[in-house]
Order: structure tokens, then sequence, then C-alpha cells
């Protein structure tokens, strides 16, 4: 049987008010670290280096 911990903290930054629901199971085959580190180098993948990031200055 899968056990799961809950745990919801509220944070209020710059006025609004963010509700966090955590939920670890025993059974997770990956951490939220290992799921978060694979979104960041799958993104990465699909830019290339000549893309340009930085914001870019309004005309005027």
């Amino acid at each position: 049987m899968d056990t799961e911990s809950r745990h919801v903290t509220e944070r209020i930054i710059g006025g609004t008010t963010y509700i966090i629901e955590s939920v670890v199971s025993e059974s997770a085959k990956e951490t939220a670290y290992d799921k978060l580190r694979k979104m960041i180098e799958n993104e990465a993948k699909h830019m290339t280096i000549n893309d340009n990031t930085e914001p870019k200055e309004k005309a005027s």
C-alpha cells in the first residue's frame, strides 16, 4: 500500500497569496528535484547559442 504525506503551506508574496500543497509518495520513482532537473535540461536542449534571451530595450 502506498502511503502519502501531505503538507500545505501558505505564502504571501507581493500581495498575492500562494497555497502550496506538497505530497510525498513512498512509491515515487523520482524526486521533485529530479523532475525539475529533467524539465530544465529538456528546455535547454531547445535553446540555441544564438538565442538572444536578454530583454530588448524599447525604441524611443
